[in-house]
């Protein structure tokens, strides 16, 4: 069966080229919806299961209906402990931020911002916590719009260590010498984010450093959503086809028999059709 990717940029396609089969870990900070624009959502359905930060109310409560298996946070990410504001852009949700600067963008784009204050808590003390001793972490996502560099400044990068990292390129020039720093490798750009492999994993860097594409063998899940709604028009069609051809030749019967009545019958012939 085809892949079936639900993530903005198919970086799930690139994740799965990684970890093609068996079960694994992930953390997703700025986790958003559980289906719509997923990085996780594949592995979650192949049987993985992992960590979930999202600070915005109704994300979170679809990441619990959804997300059984996952451990869910509604919290913030950042370089200390404590409370943050938190932006909520009511009509745009992923693009609410905890950065001062990126809710002014969009305020001037005419959004409404709701500022709340927010826990926050950092990276190393969710893994002290969350992730079980000895259990590797395959890939980390961080999507936190414009507050990028505090989430990975809150990272112990030597005690733990995702194999792949990926990071929405917002202001990158701040924070990739984080990541460098870290002994991370730069292995792709994908026009949004900025895929990292740890050193230790430097030969795979091939296999992650080509976009998604055709032979990758995926379909986005929106094509998907629309291919399966139309088997179900054709088989609610088909299973109408022999009532609707039983009545249309009723009408033509009785349109024989009673000619003033024809008009009406080829209106309703066609209305059948």
């Amino acid at each position: 069966m085809r892949m079936i990717s639900y993530a903005q940029n198919y970086e799930d396609v690139l994740l799965d080229r990684l970890f093609p089969t068996g079960s694994g870990f992930y953390i997703d900070v700025g986790a958003n919806d559980p289906v719509h624009q997923s990085v996780t959502k594949h592995f979650y359905d192949r049987g993985w299961h992992g960590l979930n930060i999202e600070p915005e109310p109704g994300a979170f409560r679809r990441l619990c209906a959804e997300r059984r298996r996952d451990i869910n946070l509604n919290l913030g990410i950042s370089n200390r402990e404590g409370n943050l504001t938190f932006f909520e852009a009511s009509a745009a949700s992923g693009w609410s931020t905890f950065s001062p600067a990126q809710a002014e963008n969009l305020r001037r784009r005419g959004l409404e911002v709701i500022e709340r204050s927010v826990p926050v808590s950092t990276l190393a003390s969710l893994c002290e916590r969350y992730v079980p001793r000895g259990l590797s972490i395959d890939f980390l996502k961080i999507d936190a719009e414009s507050h990028e560099r505090e989430v990975i400044e809150g990272a112990d990068w030597t005690r733990w260590r995702p194999r792949v990292v990926l990071i929405e390129a917002n202001g990158s020039e701040e924070w990739e010498p984080l990541m460098l720093r870290a002994d991370y490798r730069l292995a792709l750009f994908d026009g949004i984010n900025r895929f990292y492999l740890r050193a230790e994993d430097a030969h795979l860097l091939p296999r992650l450093g080509i976009p998604a594409n055709f032979t990758d063998d995926f379909i986005p899940y929106e094509y998907y959503q629309r291919i399966e709604a139309l088997r179900t028009r054709l088989a609610l069609y088909e299973d109408l086809g022999p009532s609707a051809l039983g009545v249309a030749r009723w009408l033509q019967r009785t349109s024989a028999r009673f000619p003033r009545l024809a008009s009406v019958v080829k209106r309703a012939v066609r209305l059948v059709g």
